[in-house]
C-alpha cells in the first residue's frame, strides 16, 4: 500500500520492498489489526480473480500450488487499495497461509526457478514440529507458557503463565513479578515485601537441548541465547520461528544488570579469541538495516514488531533476484504504471540511509517519492544495477585500532573482501574444510587435540584448510611493537615480499604478502605512525637510469668471490642439489687422513643440514638426515668389515701370548677409521636431535595427528636410529679389541717384581732419560712409559694408545669417559679373578709386589687424567690387594667382624675364601677368630661376572660444533670453499654460457 495514510509508511519509515522480500515475513502479518502487503490489488484481472477465489480453497492443496510472492517493489499503481476482510471466526495458521499460496501462479523467472524446492520448504514450515519445547498456540487462543530461571528465588526451577500470541514480554515478566510477590506475601505475612520493577528484569529467547547425565538427571545445554524486546510477544516467535532438529527452545528470566555483565564478559572472551570482528560485522549490518528512529511513543503494535525484521545482508537482496523481479514488474504492468523505477527509488532510499552526507536531513516518504521522480533517467539506472550488500561493504573504513590485510590481489571477485581486520592476537588464513577433514577435525578434538579455528576463509583451490598464521602483540611478546610472526602451514605456499617462506617470519607494516598463486595481502598497523612505506619496490620507483651497465656483473662477481671465501659457517644450495652436496662431503671426508680434520664430516653435514632446515622445504630436512646417517653406516660397516679380516676374533694356537708393543701400535692404527666415524656420529647425533626438537617446535601449531607430519618424525626418529646404531657397533668393536689385548698382559701385573735388579736398573735409565729430556712437557711424559718395568709397560701402553685414539678423534667427553670405564671395568674384573683363583699369590710378600705394580698404573693414570675413573672401577681389585698386604701378625689378631667391617666391598664367600687360603705358614692352622659367625653365607660365587660391566649411555648433550661462529680451522676452511665452488660449479653449468658469472 502506498497511500499516505498507510500505517506501514507513516510508522516504519522502510521500503516496502525490502520488508516483503523476506518470506517468513508474510506470516506474521496474517490476522493482524493491519492489511498485508500481499493484498494490495493487482492492476491485472488474473491476480484480482485469484485473490478472491482463495478463500474457499482447501489447505489439502497446499502441495499442488506454486508459491506467488509478491514483488520487491511496491506498485505505483493510482488504484485504492482495499482490505482482505477479517474471518468471522479463528482459522487455522496453515489454513490462511494455505489461503495466500492459492493465487495465481507467477509468470516471474525466479518462481519457476524455485519449483518444488520452495513449495517443500512452504510446507515444511506451516507443519508443526515434534521437537518445540513449547507448543505452538493459536493466533487467539491461551496457551502455556513456561518461564525458566531463579532470578527471583534461588532454587527455583519453572513458572507456569497462562499467555496468549499478543503478550508482550514486558506483560509476561510482570505476570511472574506478581506470581512471586504473591508467594512472598503467603509465606512472610509481616515481612517487608521486596518491591520488583519489570525494568530490573529481562525475559531471553533461548536455544539449547536437554542432556541426560552419567547419575539420569536431565540437565538443560544452552547453544545460543537472545535478550527479547519488551514488545516483542513470545508465542509469536514460538510461532514463527523454530530451532532446528535436535535443539528446543524456552525462555529464561534473568536480572538485566546479571545479563548484561554476562555479555560483557563474554565479548571479552570472544574478542580474546578473535571474534570480535564477526560481531562488528553483525553490528554494521543491524545499523545498516535500521529505518530512522522511532519514537516510542509511536509504536503500536505493528511498530513493536518491527524489531523482528533481519538485517539487510540477511535477506535475500541478490542483484539477480531484484534485477529478475523488476524485469518481471516491468512486463507485467508497465503501461499502466507511470514511474516504473520503484526498486531503484527504494534502493535509492537505502543507500541515503547507509550513508548520508553531511548536513542531510532524511525527508519523508512523500518528500523522497517526489526526489525520485525528479532524478535523470540514467542515474536511476545506475542504482538499479547497484547491489547494495556489495556497496555497503565496499564503504567500511579501515581500522585505527588493530592490523588489516589490504587485498591487492584475489581469486573470486564475488566472495574476497578488500580488508581483512586482524581482530584477535592470532590470525589463521584458511579455506572451508570438506566433510572428510571435519570429522578428522573432530576426531582430534576427540583426543583432547583441537587445531587451531581458521578466522579468514580463502576461496583459491591451492589454499589449505590452515594456510597461514599470524600472531601478534601478547601472542608473541618477545617481538617488537608493531611486529607480527608469521609462519605458513606445513604444504603451504607462502611468499612474504616475494620470497619463498617455509617457517616463521618476522612481519612488518608495510609487507607484501602472498598465499598460493593468486591471494595477495598488504599487511598495515595503524597503531605504528607514520606508516611505513612499502617493502617491495614498484615497477615506476625502480632505478632503470644504468640497465644495461657492467657495473651490475661486477658487482655480482665481487659478491661470489666474498661468499666463496668466507669465514662464515654457510652453506648455500639448492633443493635439488642436495643428493649430490650430501655424496660429494661424504666420498671425500670418509677417513681419518682426508685433510678437512677429525670432525669434518659431522661439521660438512651440520652446515647442510642448518641451511636446509632454515631456508628449504621442511620436507626436505627428514631426507637429508636419514640420507646422511644411512651413507654414514654403510661406510662404517665396510671400516668393520675390513678390520675384522685384519683382526678376527679367534686367534690361532700360535698366535696365543705373542702380543706385544709394535702389535698394540697395529691395532692403534687400525682402530682409527671406526674411532673416527664414533666420534662424527655422535656429534651428528647431538646436532641431530637438535634440529628434531626444533621441527617439533615448529609443529605445534600444526593439526595434530597430521600424516604428512607423523611420516617426518618416523624418518626423523629412523635416523637417529641409524646413528645409535654406529656408535653402539664401533663402541663395541673398539673396547672389545683393546679388552682382548689387555686379557695377555694383565697377568704380568701380578706376576712382575719391580724390586728386581733388572727392573731397577732400566727404571734408573728411564729416570737419567727423563732428566736429560728438558723440553719435554706434560703430554710428553705422558707419552712416556720406559720409566716403567718392561711388562707393567706394556699393559700401560694400551691405555697409552687409547687416550691418543680417542685424542686424535675429538671424541666427546662422555664418550671417552664410557670407553676408559669399560676398559678399567674388565682390568678390575680380569685381574680380581685370577688373584682369587691362584691362592698361591695369598701371602704378605707377593701382594706387596702387586700393590707396588698397580700404583704405577694408577699414577699413570692419574697423570693421563683418567686417575679418577681408574679409581672408580679399580676400587675392588685394590681392597683385595690391600688385605693380603696386612701384616700377618696383626691379620692373625683380627677377627670375621672387624675385617668384615674394613673390607666392605669384599663378599661373605670372597672373604672367607682369602682367610681360609692365606699362607700362614706350613704348620698353622687359620685363627678360630676368623670363623664367620652361624648363618652366614659362603656359598656364593667368588668370582666376578664380566656382564655387569657398565651400560653403554648414548650422550646428550649440546653440540660442540658451533655454527655461529666463524669456521674453526684451516682445514675446514679449505673444504668448506671447495663444496661452496663446487656448488657454485652446478649452477653455473645450468646457465645458457652467455648468463654465466666468472671469477
Amino acid at each position: 500500500m502506498e497511500g499516505s495514510g498507510s500505517p506501514r509508511f507513516r510508522k516504519l519509515h522502510f521500503p516496502v520492498g525490502l520488508w516483503i522480500n523476506s518470506p517468513r515475513k508474510h506470516f506474521a502479518k496474517l490476522g493482524r489489526r493491519w492489511p498485508s502487503a500481499i493484498s494490495v490489488k493487482s492492476t491485472t484481472s488474473s491476480d484480482a480473480a485469484s485473490l478472491h477465489e482463495a478463500p474457499s480453497a482447501p489447505s489439502s492443496s497446499l502441495s499442488n500450488s506454486t508459491p506467488s510472492l509478491a514483488s520487491p517493489s511496491p506498485s505505483p499503481s493510482p488504484s485504492p487499495a482495499f482490505l482482505r476482510p477479517r474471518p468471522a471466526g479463528p482459522q487455522s495458521r496453515t489454513k490462511r497461509i494455505s489461503q495466500l499460496f492459492l493465487r495465481g501462479r507467477s509468470n516471474s523467472d525466479r518462481d519457476r526457478a524455485v519449483g518444488e524446492r520452495e513449495r517443500e520448504l512452504w510446507a515444511t514450515s506451516v507443519a508443526p514440529s515434534a521437537h518445540h519445547y513449547l507448543a505452538v498456540a493459536p493466533s487467539s487462543a491461551p496457551g502455556l507458557i513456561k518461564i525458566y530461571g531463579d532470578a527471583f528465588a534461588s532454587g527455583a526451577n519453572y513458572r507456569s503463565l497462562l499467555a496468549n500470541i499478543h503478550s508482550t514480554s514486558r506483560q509476561l515478566i510482570a505476570q511472574v513479578i506478581t506470581r512471586y510477590t504473591e508467594r512472598e506475601r503467603e509465606e512472610t505475612e509481616d515481612a517487608v515485601i521486596q518491591k520488583h520493577s519489570p525494568e530490573d528484569f529481562l525475559l531471553c529467547d533461548v536455544i539449547g537441548k536437554p542432556v541426560q547425565q552419567p547419575d539420569g538427571a536431565i540437565k538443560w545445554e544452552t547453544e545460543c541465547r537472545r535478550g527479547v524486546a519488551p514488545w516483542e510477544c513470545p508465542l509469536m516467535l514460538v510461532d514463527m520461528w523454530r530451532p532446528k532438529d535436535g535443539f528446543e527452545r524456552r525462555f529464561e528470566i534473568y536480572r538485566k544488570e546479571d545479563y548484561e555483565r554476562e555479555e560483557r564478559e563474554r565479548e571479552k572472551d570472544r574478542e580474546r579469541e578473535g571474534e570480535s570482528h564477526q560481531a562488528g560485522v553483525r553490528w554494521r549490518r543491524s545499523r545498516m538495516s535500521s529505518g530512522g528512529g522511532l519514537e516510542e511513543t509511536e509504536r503500536g503494535h505493528r511498530g513493536r514488531n518491527t524489531e523482528l525484521r533481519r538485517s539487510i545482508s540477511d535477506m535475500n537482496l541478490s542483484l539477480r533476484r531484484r534485477q529478475g523481479n523488476h524485469v518481471s514488474n516491468e512486463s507485467r504492468g508497465t503501461g499502466n504504471r507511470p514511474n516504473n523505477g520503484g526498486g531503484a527509488q527504494d534502493r535509492k532510499n537505502i543507500v541515503s540511509m547507509i550513508n548520508p552526507q553531511p548536513g542531510e536531513v532524511r525527508a519523508s516518504r512523500v518528500e523522497a517519492k517526489v526526489g525520485w521522480t525528479n532524478q535523470p533517467a540514467d542515474e536511476e539506472k545506475h542504482y538499479s544495477n547497484c547491489d547494495l550488500e556489495v556497496m555497503s561493504q565496499s564503504l567500511i573504513l579501515p581500522p585505527t585500532d588493530r592490523p588489516y590485510f589490504l587485498l591487492l590481489q584475489g581469486y573470486d571477485q564475488s566472495k574476497d573482501f578488500v580488508l581483512y581486520i586482524m581482530a584477535g592476537f592470532t590470525h589463521v588464513f584458511g579455506r572451508k574444510p570438506t566433510a572428510k577433514e571435519r570429522e578428522k577435525d573432530r576426531e582430534r578434538e576427540r583426543k583432547g587435540k583441537r587445531p587451531l579455528k581458521v578466522d579468514t576463509f580463502l576461496s583459491a583451490p591451492d589454499i589449505l584448510v590452515r594456510h597461514l598464521l599470524v600472531r601478534r602483540d601478547a601472542a608473541v611478546p618477545e617481538t617488537p611493537k608493531g611486529h607480527a610472526l608469521m609462519r605458513p602451514f606445513r604444504g603451504g605456499a607462502v611468499t612474504h615480499n616475494g620470497v619463498t617462506v617455509y617457517r616463521e617470519t618476522v612481519l612488518k607494516p608495510g609487507d607484501v604478502v602472498g598465499l598460493g598463486d593468486h591471494f595477495l595481502f598488504l599487511y598495515r598497523d595503524p597503531r605504528v605512525t607514520p606508516a611505513p612505506p612499502l617493502a617491495l619496490t614498484l615497477p615506476w620507483q625502480a632505478d632503470t637510469s644504468t640497465p644495461c651497465c657492467p657495473s651490475g656483473l661486477v658487482d655480482r662477481q665481487e659478491a661470489l668471490r666474498h661468499y666463496l671465501g668466507s669465514t662464515e659457517a654457510l652453506l648455500k644450495f639448492h633443493s635439488r642439489h642436495a643428493d649430490v652436496l650430501l655424496q660429494e662431503i661424504i666420498s671425500k671426508n670418509s677417513s681419518p687422513d682426508s685433510g678437512g680434520g677429525p670432525l669434518a664430516p659431522a661439521y660438512l653435514l651440520s652446515i647442510m643440514i642448518d641451511h636446509a632446515s632454515k631456508h628449504l622445504d621442511p620436507a626436505l630436512t627428514p631426507q637429508i638426515l636419514l640420507k646422511s646417517a644411512n651413507l654414514i653406516k654403510e661406510i662404517v660397516w665396510d671400516n668393520i668389515k675390513e678390520f675384522g679380516d685384519k683382526h678376527p676374533t679367534q686367534n690361532s694356537p700360535d698366535q696365543e701370548g705373542e702380543i706385544n708393543t709394535p702389535n698394540v701400535q697395529q691395532l692403534s692404527s687400525d682402530l682409527r677409521p671406526l674411532m673416527f666415524w664414533m666420534s662424527n656420529a655422535t656429534e651428528l647425533l647431538n646436532f641431530f636431535q637438535v634440529k628434531v626438537e626444533t621441527m617439533e617446535k615448529e609443529w605445534e601449531f600444526e593439526a595434530p595427528g597430521d600424516p604428512v607430519l607423523t611420516a617426518d618424525m618416523d624418518t626423523c626418529s629412523e635416523a637417529l636410529a641409524q646413528l645409535d646404531d654406529v656408535i653402539m657397533h664401533t663402541f663395541q668393536q673398539c673396547v672389545y679389541h683393546l679388552t682382548k689385548t689387555l686379557y695377555s698382559l694383565l697377568p704380568a701385573l701380578l706376576d712382575t717384581n719391580p724390586f728386581s735388579s733388572d727392573e731397577k736398573e732400566k727404571e734408573k735409565d728411564g729416570a737419567r732419560g727423563a732428566e736429560g729430556d728438558e723440553n719435554k712437557g706434560e703430554e710428553g711424559a705422558v707419552d712416556d712409559v720406559s720409566v716403567l718395568p718392561p711388562k707393567v709397560a706394556g699393559l700401560v701402553e694400551v691405555y697409552r694408545c687409547s687416550l691418543m685414539l680417542s685424542r686424535e678423534a675429538c671424541l666427546s667427553p662422555p664418550l671417552t669417559s664410557q670407553t676408559f670405564g669399560y676398559l678399567f671395568f674388565f682390568t678390575n674384573t680380569s685381574l680380581l679373578n685370577t688373584l682369587l683363583e691362584r691362592d698361591g699369590l695369598f701371602s704378605w710378600s707377593r701382594a706387596v709386589q702387586i700393590r707396588t705394580n698397580l700404583d704405577l698404573v694408577l699414577d699413570w693414570l692419574q697423570g693421563a687424567g683418567l686417575g679418577d675413573i681408574a679409581s672408580e672401577f679399580m676400587k675392588k681389585l685394590s681392597v683385595t690387594v690391600n688385605f693380603l698386604c696386612i701384616p700377618k701378625t696383626r691379620l692373625i689378631q683380627s677377627s670375621w667382624t672387624s675385617l668384615k667391617e674394613e673390607h666392605e666391598l669384599l663378599s661373605h664367600a670372597q672373604l672367607h675364601h682369602l682367610l681360609t687360603h692365606y699362607k700362614l705358614g706350613p704348620t698353622r692352622a687359620p685363627p678360630a677368630s676368623w670363623t664367620p659367625p652361624p648363618g652366614t653365607d659362603l656359598n656364593g660365587d667368588i668370582f666376578e661376572s664380566f656382564l655387569d660391566h657398565p651400560p653403554l649411555i648414548l650422550p646428550n648433550e649440546t653440540p660442540r660444533l658451533d655454527l655461529c661462529q666463524p669456521i674453526p680451522s684451516p682445514e675446514l676452511q679449505k673444504e668448506v670453499t671447495r663444496l661452496r665452488t663446487f656448488l657454485w660449479g652446478l649452477d653455473q653449468d645450468e646457465l645458457p654460457a652467455n648468463q654465466r658469472t666468472r671469477l
